[in-house]
């Protein structure tokens, strides 16, 4: 069976809005439950983690970093039909995500002016581009389950809930970050129909 699908995904972590995700997979029927196949699919993250937002902060503190980063997954993927006719499906994918776009901004605690030989006054926020620190290669293992409504032909309608465990950073210092993600999708999906000869 293949098939594709699209729906929204955020970032466990921080303050993680909502994001768009897509995904494209194939699979092959290995029994009468059990399938195995790959997928492709994008996933973007943004976030927003405050660091320091009391009165105790210094010249040159972070106080709060903001990124918006997209990465695409080849993975391969296991999936097993529950029940007699497969409406539930239970699967698990591990993958390697490439960096495919985004950014991050750092916020930074700073002098407002300071004067020749004199000590800074003043507070002022600067904004430094820090994108350097978005990792280009990530890991991530999702599990999930998708329910099955069948339609004409062999067509059927997917709904996908997934998490997303990424055993890494999603950036690498001042400070590291890491994250998880919760998926939400719909999608169609064809299935062939198995046809059996007798000799």
């Amino acid at each position: 069976m293949f098939g594709a699908q699209a729906g929204i995904g955020f970032a466990t972590a921080y303050k993680g809005k909502i994001t768009p995700a897509f995904e494209a997979y194939y699979l092959y029927r290995i029994n009468h439950r059990l399938y195995a196949g790959g997928a492709v699919s994008l996933q973007r993250y943004s976030m927003n983690n405050e660091l320091n937002t009391g009165s105790s902060i210094s010249y040159g503190d972070v106080i709060s970093i903001s990124q918006k980063s997209s990465y695409t997954f080849i993975s391969p993927k296991i999936d097993y039909g529950i029940g007699y006719r497969k409406y539930l499906h239970v699967h698990l994918s591990f993958g390697i995500g490439f960096y495919s776009g985004g950014g991050q901004w750092s916020n930074t605690h700073s002098p407002y002016w300071t004067p020749p030989g004199g000590t800074p006054y003043g507070a002022d926020t600067i904004a430094v581009n820090t994108t350097y620190n978005i990792p280009k290669v990530i890991k991530r293992l999702g599990i999930g389950i998708s329910e099955r409504i069948p339609t004409r032909g062999y067509w059927n309608i997917m709904l996908s809930q997934e998490f997303g465990y990424m055993p890494g950073n999603i950036s690498n210092s001042n400070p590291a970050m890491q994250t998880h993600y919760f998926c939400f999708q719909v999608g169609i999906m064809h299935k062939y129909p198995m046809v059996y000869v007798e000799y």
